[in-house]
């Protein structure tokens, strides 16, 4: 699901010191969903995408169409949270100086104790080379059909966390 939001790079990489965060609550999850941003409107073929629940960030580029063929590169910079289960709770993605990084807060409905988890950042995990073109689309992914409740509740200029430079 492509959201209607344009980053353009150029603007991302000149504003050192202006930061874009865009932050997606996930009620009900029955299978998995991840954020990503993609550079395919103007031409390109890669994205950068994170799974919440595995904690990691896929690199992706598309090499060829027929037969598909995609390079990508992987890092696991938070532990895996969700053994088994859907992924609820709030992710977000943060851009600042031409850099990139993703948020995540668990909810744990089995917990009454501590519903809400703590915020965790992956830290800046990539900058924009890997895309082509000006323009970025923030996006959801989702593995498999089912009944998925999400929406946008936050895009700022700051992340809910503050980030180690």
């Amino acid at each position: 699901a492509f959201s209607r939001c344009k980053l353009r790079t150029d603007v991302l990489q000149a504003s050192g010191s202006i930061g874009v965060y865009l932050e997606v609550e996930v009620l009900a999850n029955p299978d998995n969903v991840s954020l990503a941003v993609v550079d395919f409107e103007a031409g390109g073929c890669s994205s950068v995408t994170f799974s919440p629940d595995t904690g990691a960030v896929i690199r992706e580029r598309k090499i060829r169409e027929a037969p598909r063929k995609v390079e990508g590169t992987y890092i696991q910079p938070l532990s895996t949270i969700t053994s088994g289960q859907g992924f609820e709770g709030s992710m977000g993605l943060y851009f600042k100086g031409g850099r990139l990084a993703f948020f995540r807060r668990h909810f744990d409905r089995s917990s009454e104790a501590a519903p809400v988890g703590r915020w965790e950042t992956t830290g800046f995990v990539t900058d924009l080379s890997w895309a082509e073109g000006r323009r970025l689309t923030p996006c959801l992914a989702f593995r498999d059909i089912g009944d998925y409740h999400l929406r946008i509740t936050r895009i700022s200029a700051d992340p809910p966390v503050e980030l180690e430079h």
